[in-house]
C-alpha cells in the first residue's frame, strides 16, 4: 500500500491530470496523496533525519542544506514571509526526496519505479504530441511560439515548440525529463537477461524521440549527447569511440539539425544567456554568503540566470551554491567510484543500472548548464535515485562507500569543490561574454 501510493503520487506529478481536467483541480490530488504517503512512511522519514543516518547519507544533508540556505537567504533581509513561503515550497521537494529514498528500498521496487516513470511520462508525452499535431485540444498543452532571427535570411521567424503541463510547461523542462526516460529505455533494451521481451521498450522510445525533436531544445540536445557518450565511453573506451563519433556526427546533424544544433555563444540567445551569467555572478560581490534571496534574482537582472549553478550561487550565495554543487559532485562521483565494486551485487539489473544512472545524471546536469532548475522536483528525483542506489550498495557491503560520510573532512572537500566550481563559472563567463 505504501509503495503503491507513492507510485500514484508520481503519476499525478508527471501526468498532471488536474491541469488538463478542470473539475479535478479543487480536489488537490497531489497534496492528498502526498499526505497519505507521509502518514504511511512516517517512521522511515523520521529515521532518515537521525544524526546517525545523516552522517551516513551526505546527499540528504546536501538537500537539507539547500532548504536552510533558502530560509536564511530571506531572513538576512528580515523577510519572515519570504522565508516561510520559500521554506514551505522547497520543503515539499525535500519531503518528496525523503519519500523516494525510503520507498526504493529493494531492487524490485527500484525497477518497478523506473518502469512507472517511463509509463507516466509516456502518457504525458503522448497527450502533448496529440495536442501538438492538433488531434486533440488541451489548452494546458498550448505550444510555445518561439521567435528568432533566421541566421541565413536575417528575417524574424516563428515556430512552435512542444511543452508539457505544470512544471513541464516549458520545452527545456520536458526535454530534461525526456533525457531520463530515453536513457531508461536504452537501459531496458540493453538487458540480455530479459531476452526478446526487451525489444518492447522500442515502443515508448519512438514517441519520446519525436517529442524530444519537437522541443527544439539546445540544452536538451547537449544533455542527451552527454548521456549517450557516458554510456559509449564506459562500455567501449575512448579509442573505440573515436570512429563512432566520426561516422555518427553527420547522422546526428541530420536527425537533430536546425535550432538544436545551432549553438552560438557569440550572439543571439546564447550570448544573452552568458550576459545573464555575468550579471548574476556580479551580485555575489554584494551578497556573498547568502545571495540575493531565493526567487529574487529576476528582480535584479530581469530574468533567471539560465544556468542552475550560477542561479544557485546568485540566489543562495556561497552556502546554497556550494550545497547544490555538492549534490551534483557527490552523486556523480559516488556512482563513478563504484565502477570497480559493482560486481559484488547479485541482481544483474542493478549491476547494469549504475552506468545508466550515471549517464542520466551527467546528461541532466549538462542540460542544467543552460537552464535554471535548482528547486524543481525532477532534479531531486535524480539525486534521490542516486541516494537510494547508494543505500542498497551499503546493504551489499561495498567497501568503497565509507569514504562518503558527512564528516569534517568531507565538509572541507565539498567546500573546496564549491570554490573551484565558482571560480570556473567566473572565469568561463568572463571569457565568453561579449558586451
Amino acid at each position: 500500500m505504501e509503495f503503491a501510493l507513492f507510485l500514484l503520487l508520481n503519476a499525478i506529478l508527471l501526468i498532471r491530470p488536474a491541469e488538463m481536467i478542470e473539475a479535478l483541480e479543487p480536489l488537490r490530488l497531489y497534496q492528498l496523496v502526498a499526505i497519505g504517503c507521509i502518514l504511511l512512511s512516517y517512521p522511515g522519514l523520521i529515521e532518515q533525519m537521525t544524526t546517525r543516518s545523516l552522517i551516513d547519507r551526505p546527499l540528504t544533508v546536501g538537500v537539507l542544506g539547500i532548504l536552510l540556505a533558502i530560509i536564511l537567504s530571506h531572513l538576512q533581509f528580515g523577510s519572515i514571509w519570504g522565508a516561510r513561503m520559500g521554506g514551505n515550497m522547497f520543503g515539499r521537494v525535500v519531503l518528496y526526496y525523503l519519500l523516494l529514498v525510503h520507498n526504493l528500498d529493494t531492487p524490485q521496487k527500484f525497477q518497478r519505479f523506473l518502469n512507472a516513470v517511463v509509463l507516466f511520462t509516456l502518457i504525458a508525452v503522448c497527450l502533448a504530441l496529440l495536442h501538438f499535431y492538433e488531434y486533440v485540444e488541451i489548452p494546458a498543452l498550448e505550444a510555445l511560439e518561439q521567435r528568432e532571427i533566421d541566421p541565413e535570411t536575417g528575417e524574424s521567424i516563428v515556430f512552435p515548440r512542444l511543452v508539457g503541463t505544470g512544471i513541464f510547461n516549458d520545452p527545456n523542462d520536458i526535454c530534461l525529463v525526456l533525457i531520463v526516460v530515453i536513457t531508461i529505455c536504452l537501459y531496458r533494451l540493453m538487458a540480455p537477461e530479459a531476452g526478446p521481451t526487451r525489444f518492447i521498450w522500442l515502443i515508448p522510445l519512438v514517441p519520446f524521440l519525436i517529442a524530444f525533436l519537437e522541443t527544439k531544445s539546445r540544452g536538451g540536445f547537449i544533455g542527451l549527447m552527454v548521456a549517450a557518450n557516458v554510456v559509449l565511453v564506459s562500455q567501449l573506451g575512448i579509442r573505440k569511440c573515436i570512429p563512432i563519433w566520426l561516422m555518427g556526427l553527420p547522422l546526428v546533424l541530420v536527425v537533430f539539425g536546425g535550432r538544436m544544433t545551432r549553438i552560438d555563444l557569440e550572439g543571439g540567445t546564447g550570448q544573452h544567456r552568458v550576459q545573464l551569467w555575468r550579471e548574476s555572478l556580479a551580485l555575489l560581490r554584494h551578497y556573498p554568503l547568502l545571495g540575493v534571496g531565493q526567487g529574487l534574482l529576476a528582480s535584479h537582472v530581469g530574468l533567471g540566470a539560465h544556468n542552475s549553478y550560477v542561479h544557485a550561487f546568485a540566489e543562495l550565495g556561497i552556502l546554497g551554491g556550494t550545497a547544490f554543487i555538492s549534490l551534483v559532485y557527490m552523486s556523480i562521483a559516488q556512482l563513478h567510484q563504484l565502477r570497480h565494486e559493482v560486481d559484488q551485487i547479485a541482481d544483474p539489473g542493478m549491476r547494469r543500472l549504475r552506468l545508466y544512472l550515471l549517464a542520466i545524471l551527467c546528461g541532466y546536469c549538462a542540460g542544467m548548464l543552460s537552464l535554471s532548475r535548482v528547486y524543481i522536483v525532477p532534479t531531486y528525483l535524480l539525486f534521490g535515485l542516486t541516494a537510494a542506489y547508494i543505500r542498497q550498495a551499503r546493504a551489499v557491503g561495498w567497501n568503497v562507500l565509507p569514504q562518503w560520510r558527512f564528516t569534517p573532512y568531507l565538509m572541507m572537500r565539498l567546500a573546496a569543490v564549491g570554490m573551484i566550481a565558482l571560480i570556473a563559472l567566473e572565469i568561463g563567463s568572463r571569457a565568453l561574454v561579449r558586451w
